[in-house]
């Protein structure tokens, strides 16, 4: 009968950049949520890690270099340049409660 003396696996992390060994089930799991929340950040268009850095994601999306940050602020400025997207914008159109009586 063969022995598995490997029985444990590696994680990097990218803060001391250096890799650890940690036991096989416990990385059965850790591998399981990384990948679920790449795959969540990849179908939401945040995440354009290839795939041969999979193994150096550590679930922290935001300080990622592959993390692609697609949040608009409400304080950019308007493309014509007159205020912000939170800027209340005059409108001639009648209101609701003047249509419905």
């Amino acid at each position: 009968m063969k022995t598995n003396d490997n029985q444990s696996k590696r994680i990097y992390d990218k803060i001391t950049k250096q890799w650890y060994e940690i036991p096989e089930d416990q990385y059965r799991e850790y591998y399981r949520w990384r990948t679920a929340l790449r795959k969540r950040m990849q179908y939401r268009g945040e995440c354009f890690c290839p795939r041969s850095k999979w193994c150096l994601c550590d679930g922290n999306c935001l300080d990622c270099e592959f993390h692609n940050n697609t949040t608009v602020s409400l304080d950019d400025p308007l493309p014509d340049g007159e205020g912000t997207l939170a800027d209340d914008i005059p409108d001639g159109a009648p209101l609701i409660e003047e249509v419905l009586s």
